[in-house]
């Protein structure tokens, strides 16, 4: 099963309908609820702010899913707040599994509203047939830094568009409104899970 945590921020019902489009049983856990799950998803819309301060009481349980190897995947500010912090709205502490910090984008206009397109760095499972080139589909005005990035995108400076690090896999866009192409990761995330049962 995997969970998609219902803490308060994020279109979670869009994340169901499209993990449940590609085939995987998903459902809403709370913060309380999510070492039920077999496989995690954090997403995110909105400020890192408030995603910080809903989910510092339990940062000790996030870390601690994502230190069982169960499969977790972050979207949006669901990325954001895996790195070390952010600067949006003051400087806010994150998860800190990826090394770096979150900063605003150099583009004139802001927020990102749009597609945009893919650079993929790192091969992975995750990105498996992801064409060089494709189209996501983005909402963002800060972005995390480029290094160990699985794949970039540019606005203005160029930040991570995906993460990847043994069963953790981030996207700054959303997967969920991106079409076939993100439908194709959220199949791949299926894949990782069914494999941990």
């Amino acid at each position: 099963m995997i969970g998609i945590l219902d803490y308060g921020m994020g279109n979670i019902r869009s994340v169901s309908n499209a993990l449940e489009f590609v085939g995987a049983e998903a459902c809403f856990v709370t913060p309380d609820e999510m070492d039920k799950a077999g496989a995690l998803v954090l997403p995110g819309v909105g400020a890192f702010r408030d995603t910080a301060r809903l989910l510092e009481p339990y940062r000790g349980d996030l870390l601690g899913f994502i230190e069982s190897g169960r499969p977790f995947l972050g979207i949006c500010v669901g990325l954001q707040y895996l790195f070390e912090e952010s600067l949006e709205n003051g400087r806010w502490k994150g998860l800190g599994v990826f090394r770096g910090q979150v900063s605003k984008l150099t583009a004139g206009k802001l927020p990102q509203i749009g597609w945009n397109t893919l650079a993929v760095k790192v091969p992975s499972s995750f990105l498996e047939g992801v064409q060089p080139g494709s189209y996501v589909y983005y909402i963002n005005s800060y972005g995390a830094p480029l290094a160990d990035a699985a794949a970039t995108t540019r606005y203005g400076n160029e930040f991570a568009a995906v993460m990847v690090r043994d069963n953790v896999f981030a996207t700054q866009f959303h997967p969920e409104k991106s079409g076939d192409v993100g439908l194709g990761m959220l199949r791949n995330f299926r894949r990782e899970a069914e494999a941990c049962l």
